[in-house]
Parts: structure tokens; C-alpha cells; sequence
């Protein structure tokens, strides 16, 4: 396993997957409060913005740029989360690699394991460097929240991150190409957002984790999105036994 683990690490680094994330998660970390602070200022500047637009703008405030902040992390997090991992299975199987892994004594388990590690690892890595730059830019700009409530909504982003994560993985292992694997877990975000929509079935979702995360950091308290948490959990479970079933009963 730990061989795995390492050439897994190898393969994100040499194919820029972990640079990817860390930055991309790191840049829109900084721009929600960044943008909920100077978008009037720019506006101002901007010829034939129309007098009154400004006039009912709402005053920049810290709960702004919190949500500002959850909603760049989570849309744009979702969508590295389908786009980076898509072939991370299925590419292998195409290309050989996974054949040549297999050969050796290592089992299919350990192999599906060993790429969710890395990739969850990934995804929390730029998370917290998110979480750092969106913290310092928040509290300079606005007001200093919470260390810990702050800590305790990125903890919660990442847990919604890595839902999805694990969704376009069993994806890959059970679609024939990186596209059709790209489309089945745009098609279970679709199908979330649908869902949400149903007041009896939108508290289960991964997508109250952020809600229940914002109330933390801005101090609001609020109910705890235990279902939605365990729901997260239950999903990540599920998605990888099921790859695990499909993957050990294919032939490479």
C-alpha cells in the first residue's frame, strides 16, 4: 500500500493534478472576500454603469464575503473535483497501467484505496490553503472570525468536496471513457440540485454541510447538519465498495 501510495503522489505531482487544485482552491479562496470588498469600487470606475445600480447595492459586510467565500469553494471546488479525477481509473485501464500495477502482488482494494487517499489528500490540502488566504483576507478587510469556527467550515467543505470526489471515482471505474465518467457524476450533481430543491429531502444532502458551516464561522450557531454529515459519509462508503465490486470482477 505504501508503494501505491507513493506513486499515486508521483503521478498527481508529475501531471500537475496537485498544483492544479491547491492553486485553483487557493485563488478563488481569496477572491470571494476580495470581491464582495472593491466589486462597488470597481463598479464606480466602470463608464455607462448606470447611477443607481451602486445606489442599492448592500454595504460589503463579513457576512457577505463568508458566503461569497463557501459558494466560490464549493461551485468551483465541485467541478475540480469531477474534472481532475475523471480518468483516474479508467484511464489507467485503457492505457495498461493499471494491467502492469496488477500484475504485481497487489489487490484491486488496495489500488481503489490508495487513489482516494491521494486525491481526498489533495482536495484537503486546498482546502486549508484556501482556508488560510480566505481567513486572512476576511479578518484584514472585514472583521476576524473564529479560528476555529472558520477551521470547522473548510473542515466541511472539504467533506463535500470529497463526496463528489468519490462519486466521479466510482464513475471511472465502471465507465468505459473519461468523458462518460465526467457525465454520470455531472448527472449526480444535477440530480442533488434537484433534490435540494424538496424541503424533506434538502437537509440530507452533502449541500446542508455548507449551510451548517457558514452558521459556524459567522458565529450564528443554527442546527447541526448531522444527517447531511452521516448521508456524506454513507455516500463515500457506498461509491467505493460498489467500484470495488465492479473493478474486481472486470477483465483488464
Amino acid at each position: 500500500m505504501k508503494e501505491l501510495l507513493h506513486k499515486e503522489l508521483r503521478e498527481l505531482w508529475r501531471t500537475r493534478k496537485f498544483l492544479i487544485v491547491v492553486a485553483t482552491l487557493f485563488v478563488f479562496g481569496l477572491i470571494g472576500p476580495l470581491t464582495v470588498k472593491y466589486m462597488p469600487l470597481i463598479l464606480a470606475k466602470v463608464p455607462g454603469v448606470p447611477e443607481g445600480l451602486l445606489g442599492i447595492m448592500p454595504e460589503a459586510d463579513v457576512t457577505m464575503a463568508v458566503d461569497e467565500y463557501v459558494q466560490n469553494l464549493s461551485q468551483f471546488g465541485v467541478i475540480l473535483a469531477i474534472l481532475v479525477p475523471m480518468a483516474a481509473i479508467v484511464g489507467e485501464k485503457t492505457s495498461g497501467t493499471a494491467v502492469m500495477i496488477l500484475s504485481k502482488p497487489v489487490s484491486r482494494a488496495a489500488f481503489l484505496g490508495a487513489k482516494w487517499i491521494l486525491y481526498a489528500f489533495v482536495f484537503i490540502v486546498g482546502v486549508l490553503a484556501a482556508g488560510l488566504g480566505g481567513y486572512y483576507y476576511i479578518g484584514v478587510l472585514f472583521e476576524w472570525l473564529g479560528l476555529l469556527d472558520f477551521l470547522a467550515l473548510n473542515a466541511l467543505i472539504a467533506i463535500y468536496l470529497v463526496v463528489f470526489l468519490s462519486v466521479t471515482l466510482f464513475a471511472s471505474s465502471i465507465c468505459p471513457s473519461q468523458l462518460a465518467a465526467a457525465g454520470l457524476s455531472f448527472a449526480v450533481l444535477i440530480a442533488f440540485g434537484l433534490l435540494g430543491a424538496v424541503p424533506s429531502i434538502s437537509t440530507n444532502l452533502p449541500a446542508s454541510l455548507l449551510r451548517w458551516g457558514r452558521g459556524l464561522a459567522l458565529g450564528q450557531g443554527g442546527e447541526a447538519a448531522w444527517e447531511a454529515f452521516v448521508m456524506s459519509g454513507l455516500i463515500m462508503v457506498i461509491t467505493w465498495l460498489a467500484s470495488w465490486m465492479s473493478f474486481r470482477m472486470q477483465e483488464l
